[in-house]
Protein backbone atom coordinates (compact mmCIF):
# COMPACT_ATOMS: atom_id res chain seq x y z
CA UNK A 1 0.00 0.00 0.00
CA UNK A 2 1.46 3.36 -0.96
CA UNK A 3 1.51 6.21 1.57
CA UNK A 4 1.38 9.61 0.96
CA UNK A 5 3.67 11.38 4.03
CA UNK A 6 2.15 14.65 3.51
CA UNK A 7 -1.16 13.74 4.16
CA UNK A 8 -0.21 11.51 6.86
CA UNK A 9 1.57 14.32 8.33
CA UNK A 10 -1.39 15.93 8.21
CA UNK A 11 -3.51 13.80 9.22
CA UNK A 12 -1.13 13.70 12.39
CA UNK A 13 -0.57 17.54 12.87
CA UNK A 14 -4.44 17.76 13.42
CA UNK A 15 -4.50 14.31 15.82
CA UNK A 16 -1.62 16.57 17.88
CA UNK A 17 -4.21 19.63 18.10
CA UNK A 18 -6.40 17.49 20.69
CA UNK A 19 -3.70 17.64 23.16
CA UNK A 20 -3.86 20.47 26.22
CA UNK A 21 -2.78 23.71 24.85
CA UNK A 22 -0.12 24.04 27.29
CA UNK A 23 1.36 20.72 26.54
CA UNK A 24 0.72 21.36 22.65
CA UNK A 25 2.96 24.57 22.79
CA UNK A 26 5.49 22.86 24.54
CA UNK A 27 6.03 19.85 22.75
CA UNK A 28 4.06 19.93 19.26
CA UNK A 29 7.13 20.59 17.07
CA UNK A 30 9.13 18.12 18.44
CA UNK A 31 6.55 15.40 18.22
CA UNK A 32 6.22 15.75 15.03
CA UNK A 33 9.38 16.21 14.06
CA UNK A 34 9.89 12.53 15.70
CA UNK A 35 6.85 11.66 13.98
CA UNK A 36 8.43 12.68 10.24
CA UNK A 37 11.60 10.44 11.40
CA UNK A 38 10.06 7.42 12.89
CA UNK A 39 8.11 7.43 9.72
CA UNK A 40 11.05 7.64 7.43
CA UNK A 41 13.14 5.42 9.48
CA UNK A 42 10.31 2.81 9.25
CA UNK A 43 9.63 3.49 5.58
CA UNK A 44 13.55 2.59 4.98
CA UNK A 45 13.30 -0.52 7.17
CA UNK A 46 9.91 -1.84 5.96
CA UNK A 47 10.53 -1.24 2.20
CA UNK A 48 6.94 1.11 2.41
CA UNK A 49 4.67 -1.55 4.26
CA UNK A 50 4.07 1.09 6.94
CA UNK A 51 0.44 0.20 8.10
CA UNK A 52 0.77 -1.54 11.11
CA UNK A 53 3.80 1.27 12.22
CA UNK A 54 1.49 4.35 11.89
CA UNK A 55 -1.08 2.74 13.23
CA UNK A 56 0.18 2.24 16.59
CA UNK A 57 1.85 6.03 16.17
CA UNK A 58 -1.41 7.09 16.42
CA UNK A 59 -3.05 4.90 18.82
CA UNK A 60 -0.07 5.51 21.23
CA UNK A 61 -0.58 9.43 20.32
CA UNK A 62 -4.62 8.93 21.28
CA UNK A 63 -3.94 7.31 24.22
CA UNK A 64 -1.37 10.19 25.45
CA UNK A 65 -3.81 12.67 24.58
CA UNK A 66 -6.57 10.89 26.75
CA UNK A 67 -3.69 10.61 29.68
CA UNK A 68 -2.95 14.56 29.10
CA UNK A 69 -6.88 15.71 29.89
CA UNK A 70 -7.01 13.39 33.08
CA UNK A 71 -4.13 14.59 34.36
CA UNK A 72 -5.08 18.21 33.86
CA UNK A 73 -8.34 17.09 35.14
CA UNK A 74 -6.21 15.77 38.41
CA UNK A 75 -4.32 18.94 38.57
CA UNK A 76 -7.62 21.26 38.81
CA UNK A 77 -8.81 23.33 41.19
CA UNK A 78 -12.19 20.91 41.23
CA UNK A 79 -9.61 17.77 41.89
CA UNK A 80 -8.17 19.88 45.41
CA UNK A 81 -12.40 19.82 46.46
CA UNK A 82 -12.29 16.61 46.10
CA UNK A 83 -12.45 14.06 49.43
CA UNK A 84 -8.67 12.93 50.24
CA UNK A 85 -10.30 9.69 52.13
CA UNK A 86 -9.94 6.29 50.67
CA UNK A 87 -13.44 5.15 51.26
CA UNK A 88 -15.18 8.40 49.40
CA UNK A 89 -12.73 8.37 46.29
CA UNK A 90 -13.03 4.69 46.63
CA UNK A 91 -16.75 5.13 46.15
CA UNK A 92 -16.52 7.61 43.58
CA UNK A 93 -14.41 5.88 41.17
CA UNK A 94 -16.50 2.78 41.53
CA UNK A 95 -20.14 5.22 41.12
CA UNK A 96 -18.09 7.15 37.67
CA UNK A 97 -17.54 3.39 36.12
CA UNK A 98 -20.88 1.82 37.29
CA UNK A 99 -22.61 2.64 34.04
CA UNK A 100 -20.30 1.40 31.51
CA UNK A 101 -19.72 -1.81 33.55
CA UNK A 102 -23.47 -2.56 34.06
CA UNK A 103 -23.56 -1.76 30.08
CA UNK A 104 -20.68 -4.21 29.47
CA UNK A 105 -22.08 -7.52 31.80
CA UNK A 106 -25.56 -7.33 30.40
CA UNK A 107 -24.61 -7.09 26.79
CA UNK A 108 -21.83 -9.48 27.41
CA UNK A 109 -24.26 -11.94 29.06
CA UNK A 110 -27.29 -10.84 27.48
CA UNK A 111 -29.75 -10.57 31.17
CA UNK A 112 -32.98 -10.33 31.56
CA UNK A 113 -35.17 -7.97 30.97
CA UNK A 114 -32.44 -5.67 30.90
CA UNK A 115 -31.54 -6.42 27.53
CA UNK A 116 -34.65 -5.85 25.04
CA UNK A 117 -35.30 -2.50 26.52
CA UNK A 118 -31.26 -1.35 26.57
CA UNK A 119 -31.45 -2.55 22.65
CA UNK A 120 -34.55 -0.81 21.71
CA UNK A 121 -32.98 2.38 23.45
CA UNK A 122 -29.16 2.73 22.42
CA UNK A 123 -29.20 0.58 18.84
CA UNK A 124 -31.52 0.34 15.56
CA UNK A 125 -33.48 -2.80 14.70
CA UNK A 126 -30.94 -4.84 17.80
CA UNK A 127 -28.06 -4.62 15.62
CA UNK A 128 -26.39 -1.11 14.65
CA UNK A 129 -25.75 1.45 17.20
CA UNK A 130 -27.84 4.57 17.08
CA UNK A 131 -26.74 8.35 17.81
CA UNK A 132 -28.39 8.44 21.34
CA UNK A 133 -25.72 4.95 21.91
CA UNK A 134 -23.07 6.62 20.99
CA UNK A 135 -22.84 9.61 23.15
CA UNK A 136 -24.18 7.13 26.03
CA UNK A 137 -21.28 4.75 25.36
CA UNK A 138 -18.54 6.54 24.22
CA UNK A 139 -19.55 8.92 27.31
CA UNK A 140 -19.04 5.97 29.71
CA UNK A 141 -15.67 5.12 28.12
CA UNK A 142 -14.38 8.61 29.02
CA UNK A 143 -15.61 8.17 32.43
CA UNK A 144 -13.27 5.59 32.98
CA UNK A 145 -9.82 6.85 32.80
CA UNK A 146 -11.02 9.72 35.56
CA UNK A 147 -12.65 6.95 38.04
CA UNK A 148 -9.36 5.59 37.49
CA UNK A 149 -7.59 8.81 38.48
CA UNK A 150 -10.11 10.04 41.26
CA UNK A 151 -9.74 6.38 43.14
CA UNK A 152 -6.38 6.74 43.06
CA UNK A 153 -6.19 10.28 44.93
CA UNK A 154 -5.12 8.94 48.30
CA UNK A 155 -2.80 6.76 47.32
CA UNK A 156 -0.88 9.52 44.60
CA UNK A 157 -0.83 12.15 47.59
CA UNK A 158 2.17 12.33 49.97
CA UNK A 159 1.67 12.23 53.72
CA UNK A 160 3.77 12.92 56.69
CA UNK A 161 7.36 14.66 56.76
CA UNK A 162 8.44 12.10 54.98
CA UNK A 163 5.98 12.53 52.19
CA UNK A 164 5.43 8.81 51.70
CA UNK A 165 1.78 7.45 50.36
CA UNK A 166 -0.11 4.93 51.89
CA UNK A 167 -1.66 2.23 49.80
CA UNK A 168 -5.33 1.87 50.39
CA UNK A 169 -6.27 -2.00 49.74
CA UNK A 170 -9.84 -0.45 48.91
CA UNK A 171 -8.42 1.83 46.89
CA UNK A 172 -5.97 -0.92 45.11
CA UNK A 173 -9.26 -3.51 44.45
CA UNK A 174 -10.95 -0.28 42.81
CA UNK A 175 -8.32 1.06 40.82
CA UNK A 176 -7.58 -3.16 39.83
CA UNK A 177 -11.35 -3.44 38.34
CA UNK A 178 -11.06 -0.23 36.97
CA UNK A 179 -8.23 -1.02 34.70
CA UNK A 180 -9.36 -4.08 33.94
CA UNK A 181 -12.70 -2.61 32.48
CA UNK A 182 -10.69 -0.27 30.83
CA UNK A 183 -8.38 -3.05 29.35
CA UNK A 184 -11.91 -4.85 28.20
CA UNK A 185 -13.52 -1.90 27.00
CA UNK A 186 -11.14 0.41 25.25
CA UNK A 187 -9.01 -2.79 24.29
CA UNK A 188 -11.52 -4.30 22.29
CA UNK A 189 -12.33 -1.01 20.69
CA UNK A 190 -9.03 -0.41 19.79
CA UNK A 191 -8.70 -4.07 18.55
CA UNK A 192 -11.80 -3.30 16.49
CA UNK A 193 -11.21 -0.40 14.64
CA UNK A 194 -7.48 -2.79 13.82
CA UNK A 195 -9.68 -5.13 12.17
CA UNK A 196 -12.34 -2.65 10.39
CA UNK A 197 -9.06 -0.64 8.79
CA UNK A 198 -7.84 -4.00 7.75
CA UNK A 199 -11.13 -5.08 5.87
CA UNK A 200 -11.63 -8.27 7.88
CA UNK A 201 -14.52 -7.41 10.08
CA UNK A 202 -16.72 -3.90 10.26
CA UNK A 203 -20.26 -3.56 12.02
Amino acid sequence: MAYDQNAIHKLYKKLLNYYPRAFRQQLGESMEQTFNDLFNERKRQTHGRLFGVVLWMFVETAVGIIREHVTQIAKGIAMKKLPANSRSAASLGFILCLPLAALFVIFTFDLEPFIRPLKELLTTDGQQINHFGRIVIFGALLLLPIAFVLNLQPILKKAGPEGKRTFYTINIIVGTSILLLIIFTWGGLILESIYCLQGIHCD
